[in-house]
């Protein structure tokens, strides 16, 4: 599980960086976040959300289970505040052709469009350890072989 203190079934997003966050801008996310998470609402109930970064690329949101889903505005909101998070801190985490491999225990991103000549130079392979952002629940692993993602089909099959 990605949020120990949350549901397995919790809504998650998963954001990629390309670039590394440092410690000083991780900080000032979360003092954001706590911000917003003070008035983050789904069905006019308070949302349990939470804030994690694993490693120093890869940045996770994740709201507790509501049995109904949560409503399009805190969904909505979540986004709004990624973007705000985007903008003031010159990141790049709404792109989704990110695509981020683990690598001598470091995340490496690279564009996906970039991904056919990654796998032919022997950089990428069935066994190369993906950061899946494909993600919706916190019971969802993070990493798994890169064989194994739904990115894979195009290029093993």
């Amino acid at each position: 599980m990605i949020f120990q203190n949350l549901h397995p079934q919790s809504r998650i997003w998963l954001y990629i960086s390309p670039e590394k966050i440092d410690n000083n801008t991780q900080n000032n996310i979360s003092s954001l976040f706590n911000d917003f998470h003070e008035d983050w609402k789904s069905h006019g109930q308070p949302v349990n959300g939470q804030l994690k970064f694993i490693k120093e690329n890869l940045l996770v949101v994740g709201a507790d289970y509501f049995p109904d889903g949560m409503c399009g505005r805190a969904v909505d909101a979540q986004v709004r505040f990624i973007n705000k998070i985007n903008e003031e801190f010159n990141l790049d985490l709404l792109n989704r052709t990110n695509i981020a491999f683990v690598k001598d225990n470091s995340i490496v991103v690279h564009n996906y469009n970039n991904l056919d000549a990654l796998i032919k130079e022997g950089s990428v392979s069935k066994s190369t350890v993906y950061c899946n952002n494909f993600n919706t629940k916190n019971s969802d692993e993070i990493y798994l072989p890169f064989g194994e993602s739904p990115l894979a089909t195009p290029f093993f099959s």
